[in-house]
């Protein structure tokens, strides 16, 4: 008796292997790629904002510096800046769908643990024993391409200058930027003292103040003799010895 082997079923049952072992393949491949997509506009974005923000915080460093050129006044220098970056923004990052607005402080507010009074974003008290700039702007973030909208952060530049003593030795003063933080890397070109030559600064750790600089100069400093600081981001403050 001739027995007949059923061919046709066990080439159906290797078709249908092969095509679910090309169909597994496909779906990681397909995995693969749409996430290996997502990750990098994710890190594209994340890298955009992150820019927004520095280039933000810059500008807000630089109108200070502006603004404590000469003796602050009432100005619209952050004001004016932040508006030509809002259409520099949205213009250089078109395709994601940039929007940045912002808010200024107007009136008292505390910030770096100091109360001062603002306007339009901007701050000064010069000429006192403890004497400061400030600048300071609440920013909004819409990116249309990813639907985020309303990223807040908030961009402040501060520096303070407080005269503690004035000995034969030369004058004690601290310096400090936002967040009460000592400004640590200033020299003998970063001061200037009226009616006196600096011949040498020095500094050293202090238990109250962090960091105190000694500001040695060629002739006694009598009381009206005003300071001024001046530093590596342009910010002035001008403090008097009283």
């Amino acid at each position: 008796m001739r027995i007949v082997k059923d061919t046709r079923g066990q080439f159906i049952i290797i078709a249908v292997m092969l095509v679910s072992i090309m169909m597994v393949s496909i779906a990681a491949t397909m995995y693969n790629v749409a996430t290996y997509y997502e990750y990098e506009n994710w890190e594209e974005y994340i890298t955009l904002v992150d820019h927004i923000k520095l280039n933000t915080i810059r500008l807000v460093e630089i109108s200070l510096a502006n603004y404590t050129a000469s003796e602050p006044t009432t100005s619209d220098i952050l004001d004016g800046n932040l508006i030509k970056w809002q259409m520099d923004s949205r213009q250089a990052y078109i395709d994601k769908g940039v929007a940045l607005t912002y808010t200024l402080l107007n009136g008292s507010y505390t910030i770096s643990n100091v109360t001062a009074n603002f306007s339009k974003g901007l701050a000064s008290q010069w000429n006192e024993t403890f004497s400061f700039s400030a600048a300071n702007s609440t920013c909004y973030l819409d990116l249309a391409s990813i639907g985020l909208e309303g990223y807040q952060f908030v961009t402040e530049a501060f520096l303070s200058l407080k005269v503690l003593n004035v000995t034969s030795d030369g004058i004690a003063v601290s310096v400090k930027a936002e967040n009460g933080m000592p400004v640590t890397s200033l020299d003998e070109y970063s001061f200037e003292v009226s009616n006196a030559s600096i011949i040498s600064v020095s500094s050293h750790y202090d238990i109250n103040e962090l960091f105190v600089y000694i500001i040695e100069c060629d002739t006694n400093i009598a009381q009206g003799t005003t300071i001024e600081v001046c530093d590596s981001r342009g910010i002035r403050v001008v403090s008097k010895y009283s």
